[in-house]
């Protein structure tokens, strides 16, 4: 968001989509390898991941190993959030089979193949405020979406969506239209914030990776 536009909305309460793309494993692969080889290769991940971006999401920040993008007045459906979804998890294993492929033996390259991605969807209430020249996204739901990052989903690659985001987007609050995949529901109580209600489901490599992404 750029500092004009953060001007003009900073007294303002927007609804918005939340959508955190989260790359697990970053911490300990960053840890383990060579530093001015894996930064070329983590961005070329994150490029992949902003290159499918074929809904138009804003981007507010990228946060090391996640981006957090954002949209005000969106009108996806819920299948094309999902599709948008599934787009952006196939690109990030094309990069990383391009990769594997490249035939470099290096450290680096070698952990790259050990890093998943997940996905957190949300919807609420987002503020703007302006800190000297940046625009910062702030609220109650950008803490939600941020606190669901760390969860006890046992399976490291998923698309997690709120409650909220159901109640937004569907017309019910029962999940019935996904047939490729096993919806589950969790609730967890968030410290200072309290119960959550999210749905996930959970996401798999392709064979083929130049298929449609199923499960």
């Amino acid at each position: 968001m750029s500092p004009s536009k953060c001007i003009e909305t900073k007294s303002s309460i927007s609804p918005a989509l939340i959508m955190i793309p989260d790359i697990s494993g970053f911490t300990q692969y960053i840890n383990n390898a060579d530093l001015s080889h894996s930064q070329v290769r983590i961005a070329s991940l994150l490029e992949a991941i902003l290159e499918s971006n074929i809904l138009g999401l804003h981007v507010s920040e990228i946060e090391g190993d996640a981006i957090l993008f954002y949209s005000m007045n969106n009108t996806s459906t819920y299948d094309q959030i999902i599709e948008q979804c599934k787009l952006m998890f196939t690109r990030f294993h094309e990069k990383l089979k391009e990769f594997e492929g490249s035939g470099c033996q290096c450290g680096s390259c070698h952990k790259l193949q050990k890093l998943t991605l997940k996905f957190i969807l949300h919807f609420g209430q987002l503020g703007s405020v302006m800190v000297q020249d940046y625009c910062k996204l702030y609220g109650k739901d950008m803490i939600i979406a941020h606190r669901l990052l760390k969860n006890k989903i046992l399976t490291k690659e998923y698309i997690l969506f709120t409650q909220n985001f159901i109640s937004q987007y569907l017309e019910s609050d029962t999940v019935n239209l996904i047939d490729w995949a096993e919806v589950k529901m969790v609730k967890r109580s968030i410290v200072d914030i309290g119960a959550v209600k999210y749905n996930y489901l959970n996401l798999k490599r392709p064979l083929n990776i130049n298929s449609p992404y199923m499960v």
